[in-house]
């Protein structure tokens, strides 16, 4: 999504435009080109893999809002991926494991991200989401966040991806 142009890429592309960017241009996959991220600006599109080889983009079929409920994402869960955006506040950098529930600090950017799952621990209910920063982050590049209580806006604007 970094050299998406038209809307800004990584410097603000909403959920919808990054969808129709899905859908219309598509992107490589993670095995083809490594993850780039941390300049906040567009870079060129890559026109090769990593390791030299054909660059095979990846579509979106189509793309649904599922953020109508806890429910809703749950059995969209069932059916493919599901990316959402979360409001980022200060402490979620700090982030190691565990829930993830905003207790401090302000708020700093919004990020998107894609539901992988949910459950409940000690009866405190979460998802299971996966970030772009790398396997060196929280729990292998993943995280829990409070589920059903619309934590840091992550039930409030999602997708369901189908490719």
């Amino acid at each position: 999504m970094s050299c998406e142009s038209a809307h800004s890429g990584c410097n603000g592309i909403s959920m919808v435009s990054s969808q129709n960017f899905l859908k219309e241009t598509g992107v490589p996959t993670d095995k083809c080109v490594s993850f780039r991220s941390g300049t906040g600006k567009n870079i060129k599109c890559p026109t090769v893999c990593d390791d030299g080889l054909k660059l095979n983009l990846i579509k979106s079929s189509s793309y649904q809002d599922v953020c109508s409920g806890e429910q809703s994402i749950m059995i969209a869960l069932t059916k493919g991926t599901v990316q959402t955006t979360i409001d980022l506040y200060t402490d979620f950098f700090f982030y190691i494991d565990g829930i993830y529930k905003n207790v401090a600090g302000t708020y700093q950017n919004t990020e998107h991200v894609t539901f992988v799952g949910y459950g409940e621990e000690n009866g405190t209910k979460y998802w299971v989401v996966r970030n772009s920063w790398g396997t060196s982050w929280g729990e292998n590049g993943y995280f829990r966040i409070v589920r059903g209580v619309n934590e840091c806006e992550i039930e409030l604007q999602c997708y369901l991806v189908v490719v």
